[in-house]
């Protein structure tokens, strides 16, 4: 007997349609059969217009409706946790977006009520998922770069500057309210990526400072009012170090990056702007001389361009789509029992300890201890 396909509800008719939507239709065994947004006129425009059976207005019902396996969650951070509560409350399976919370409060009382009820809880950490950086590890972990000695992460890219703002959706950083900076937004998804790849962060010291004080909109002036760079010095419990740096200013930014080296190599991941399947690169040396900077080409194998069950395609540019159904594929296997639920919400308040411990380090000047997962912060 065939298993019945899993349903899902999506709230959100912006990011969650134009990238969530496509990447869950890839899917065998996934049905999308309601889409939420703020008004009654809204959800039935996205619901015709993305062509989904139902819509909804108020996202409580759609967390309470039976017709509903998973509940994905969009929208800024303050919004996000409601949405999460209802669906989980339930008992529904959850996709919550990155960064995780507003706030740690929120980061763990969500990641307590999921722990109550068992369901599967997934966090939007694709970049763990692109195929480069998926062959990446598996080439770490079967030992091409030896022994690693450390490793660096680094997204730096205008996405705003003094003469435009080039993403005018995503103003709502500049609002601390919303949850918000460079190492919230940006650097907990390099976080997630670090931690996928080198285990929990167990202490950190950090550097965080605005300097664009005012982005240009073509009906006015935004005054940012939080951090728009972060660098962070990480220790992982392994005692590996790593290095982040998140940059959304910066012009003429080098756009992605991800080395990591040992005593046989380096490898390192690479992207014009956000990571996506279709354009990050990897390249490696396993011994480039004194001075030499020259890393060689790695050609992706077939079998990290394919996920079993989807018919994503690793070329396309849509925004996230294969990296994203790689995702989903692992949360749609979880709750049918055939594999391990990652990047979850215990991941996520791991990464979020750290991103507030950053916080504390930049401030107080000095390292600051992490929770590891499955443990509460301690006092610091």
């Amino acid at each position: 007997m065939s298993t019945p396909p899993l349903r899902v509800g999506i709230i959100s008719a912006a990011w969650g349609a134009r990238a969530h939507l496509p990447a869950w239709r890839s899917l065998e065994g996934v049905e999308v059969t309601a889409i939420c947004t703020s008004r009654p006129e809204t959800a039935a425009r996205a619901a015709e217009d993305f062509k989904v059976a139902r819509a909804f207005h108020d996202f409580r019902a759609l967390a309470r409706d039976p017709d509903i396996d998973i509940v994905d969650c969009g929208t800024r951070p303050p919004l996000r946790y409601a949405m999460v509560m209802a669906a989980l409350a339930s008992g529904k399976h959850v996709y919550n977006g990155i960064p995780f919370a507003k706030d740690m409060a929120d980061a763990e009382a969500m990641t307590d009520v999921w722990q109550q009820t068992g369901t599967i809880a997934l966090v939007d950490a694709f970049m763990q998922a692109v195929p480069a950086m998926v062959q990446m590890k598996a080439m770490i972990d079967a030992g091409w770069v030896g022994e690693v000695f450390g490793a660096e992460a680094a997204f730096e890219a205008p996405l705003f500057s003094a003469a435009q703002t080039n993403v005018p959706g995503y103003v709502w950083f500049a609002d601390p309210s919303n949850g918000a900076s460079a190492a919230r937004n940006l650097g907990s998804h390099l976080l997630h990526l670090l931690v996928h790849f080198f285990g929990p962060v167990a202490s950190l010291a950090a550097d965080q400072s605005l300097a664009l004080k005012a982005w240009p909109l073509g009906d006015g002036t935004v005054h940012p009012e939080v951090p728009d760079r972060a660098s962070l010095l990480l220790r992982h419990a392994s005692g590996i170090p790593t290095r982040l740096e998140a940059n959304w200013c910066k012009i003429g930014g080098d756009g992605f990056r991800f080395s990591a080296w040992g005593s046989k190599g380096r490898l390192e991941a690479r992207a014009p702007v956000f990571p996506m399947a279709h354009d990050t690169q990897l390249f490696g040396t396993k011994d480039a001389g004194l001075g030499g900077i020259a890393l060689d080409g790695i050609p992706i194998e077939p079998e990290f361009l394919a996920v079993p069950g989807c018919r994503a395609v690793a070329d396309r540019p849509e925004t996230g789509l294969l990296a994203l159904a790689s995702i989903f594929a692992r949360m749609r296997d979880a709750i049918n029992g055939k594999a391990v639920a990652a990047p979850d919400f215990a991941q996520a308040l791991h990464v979020h300890g750290a991103v507030e411990a950053a916080v504390v380090a930049a401030e107080e000047r000095r390292w600051v201890d992490i929770a590891a997962p499955g443990e509460r912060a301690r006092s610091r």
